[in-house]
């Protein structure tokens, strides 16, 4: 039988000279002792040698566009690009010199998708779609130099309205975590993106973070209060500047009852940042 392994959630724009730019040399200490604290995690995850990562973040419609969004798609085939933009924004430089293509693990990605069909969960399936830095920033950052195992990258639609419900991504998690442990591999499943933010989409509060917010979410994480989480409204989550945590509510299902262990949070107020593992 397969297991979850290791699981972590963080922020995933991991580039020190967006911060310096848009917040200041205190943003850009901050994100460097977030950077520190995830190479840290990295060692841990490379500990336990997982056959496969399945990596849950939001697409920045760079891969899908308003012709088609949704809700949640898995990564499927054998490899994946690095995405490659014309005139990429700041935090995408993250990317530059980077590996061009990444292994995917096309069986358990199969299984994800197949079974979740048979299951309920009806989601769609991408050939073709490359990876940003909500996938890579984070990513690179935990392996450093070294190669990472293959990876299932699972988009979850937290920007374009109807994004699904927290309830949702929270039994999408559940759905992941069966189909490892019927599998016979080691898994590890990371999350990214937040904490609370308002991206260009939200021209009006461009610049804010809502701290008393984040705080209530690190101490529902730390205590395990998973039903909260599930809870959550996509009203609450709008409002707040939260949508990222539908990321994060995958990986929750995925290990629930586990709580969490808090390795960073920061209050930059541009946003929050956050780094959070659970004993699994």
């Amino acid at each position: 039988m397969g297991q979850i392994v290791y699981a972590a959630a963080m922020s995933h724009v991991l580039h020190p000279e967006y911060y310096e730019t848009n917040v200041g040399p205190r943003g850009r200490r901050m994100v460097e002792d977030l950077i520190a604290v995830v190479r840290e995690m990295g060692r841990d995850l490379i500990a336990r040698h997982p056959d496969a990562i399945v990596i849950v973040a939001d697409d920045h419609l760079n891969v899908f566009s308003f012709d088609a969004v949704p809700a949640m798609c898995v990564r499927v085939g054998r490899t994946v690009r690095r995405m490659v933009q014309d005139d990429p924004i700041e935090f995408d430089r993250a990317l530059d010199g980077l590996p061009d293509r990444y292994p995917l693990h096309e069986d358990l990605a199969q299984r994800i998708l197949e079974q979740g069909m048979e299951a309920g969960f009806d989601f769609a399936a991408s050939w073709s779609g490359a990876l940003d830095h909500a996938f890579l920033s984070p990513l690179t950052t935990l392996y450093g130099d070294q190669p990472s195992p293959p990876l299932v990258p699972f988009w979850v639609n937290c920007f374009v309205p109807p994004p699904p419900t927290a309830r949702r991504c929270f039994d999408a998690g559940r759905h992941i975590a069966r189909v490892v442990a019927a599998s016979p591999w080691n898994v590890a499943v990371i999350a990214t993106g937040g904490l609370s933010h308002f991206p260009e989409l939200s021209l009006a509060r461009v610049g804010e973070s809502d701290p008393a917010f984040d705080r209530r979410v690190v101490g529902w994480l730390e205590g395990g209060d998973h039903e909260a989480m599930r809870g959550l409204t996509t009203k609450e989550l709008h409002e707040t500047g939260s949508h990222e945590l539908l990321n994060w509510i995958v990986l929750v299902g995925a290990v629930a009852p586990a709580r969490a262990r808090v390795r960073f949070f920061g209050e930059m107020g541009r946003v929050d940042l956050a780094a959070v593992e659970w004993p699994v």
